[in-house]
């Protein structure tokens, strides 16, 4: 499955949905009321909406702690929701006018995890990056473990939201990457073992002031440079592990205003996705917490040859990954878009 979180046109409270195409078109499924209306037209449930509502719930997290009795109500909801689309021509309608159904392009898509306990964001994992940042110096060494640092959940945004350009620095950059969201608590996993622990994919952008990071790296501390507002697009999806048969065999690539900026694939990956969770699992993670797998080469401003490819106000910014869906958002000015 392919989950969302989203708000419905003119609402302000987060719903879960199941993205679904049908006869040409894109939607997302109500996971609530999808899952009741199962529960009362199917199987005759007293209380069904009350029933979904405590199992799906309306938050991300709370779903993935419900562990695979909210993800088999999540399956339910969309396997059945396709056996109504298949009832006749006037059957999207009929679900959108009751609100079981949203077409894509109605809904804002937020964040799958839209403020997730900790971003634990990895650094050189792909040698074509690495050769990079050996022309500033920043890199000198093939690192010998995953090496990681933090971005905070307030720099999360999702699908389509914008990317504020923040009032200071002046080398906006951006970093494509696979993206692990943990499934349950845990500590110490074994790397053999770490599929038991992720829920599922999705794509980060890892947006970065490059003068802002360098300036800071003398001081041997990088933070401002990686956390400003909107630094960490995420979306568009939570994409369950199921659907993904290699997390490191897929093409990744990202384009800025339609032109290619980066496309490699993650079999260049230095530490796979299971070293990559056994490493970082000994700090413990919780469930919603989510870790990146570095980028590959092509980053616009890392070697700070091609100032001309760093991002601009207006620029158009879609990271994309096999079987992850794009994660498009546009730069717009601070003033533009007044978030706090």
């Amino acid at each position: 499955m392919k989950l969302a979180t989203y708000l419905p046109a003119g609402r302000r409270e987060p719903r879960i949905g199941i993205y679904l195409e049908h006869a040409g078109g894109a939607y997302l499924i109500d996971a609530v009321r999808a899952y009741a209306q199962v529960l009362s037209q199917i199987d005759r449930e007293p209380g069904a909406a009350a029933t979904a509502t405590a199992l799906i719930t309306h938050d991300m997290k709370s779903l993935l702690a419900g562990g695979a009795t909210a993800m088999a109500a999540c399956q339910r909801a969309h396997d059945q929701t396709r056996r109504w689309l298949g009832r006749g021509p006037g059957s999207v309608q009929e679900l959108l006018e009751c609100g079981l159904l949203h077409g894509r392009s109605s809904v804002t898509l937020l964040a799958p995890i839209p403020r997730p306990g900790k971003v634990v964001a990895i650094g050189a994992n792909y040698r074509a990056h690495i050769d990079e940042g050996r022309d500033t110096g920043a890199i000198t060494e093939l690192p010998s473990y995953p090496p990681a640092f933090l971005k905070m959940s307030t720099a999360v945004v999702g699908c389509d939201q914008p990317i504020v350009y923040p009032g200071f620095g002046q080398e906006l950059d951006y970093e494509v990457e696979l993206s692990m969201v943990v499934g349950r608590n845990c500590r110490d996993v074994a790397a053999e073992d770490w599929l038991d622990c992720v829920a599922g994919f999705t794509i980060v952008n890892d947006l970065s002031m490059r003068d802002v990071i360098l300036a800071e790296k003398a001081s041997g501390i990088v933070f401002a440079g990686k956390n400003f507002e909107s630094a960490c697009p995420m979306g568009p999806f939570l994409v369950t592990r199921d659907e993904i048969a290699d997390p490191g065999n897929l093409r990744i690539g990202l384009r800025v205003n339609g032109q290619v900026r980066q496309d490699d694939s993650t079999r260049s990956m230095l530490f796979s996705c299971g070293q990559i969770f056994a490493y970082w699992s000994r700090l413990g993670l919780e469930c919603g917490d989510v870790i990146t797998t570095g980028t590959p080469g092509g980053g616009a401003g890392f070697h700070r040859k091609f100032p001309e490819r760093l991002l601009q106000v207006g620029d158009v910014v879609e990271a994309e990954i096999e079987g992850l869906g794009t994660l498009r958002n546009q730069v717009v000015k601070a003033d533009a878009y007044p978030r706090f």
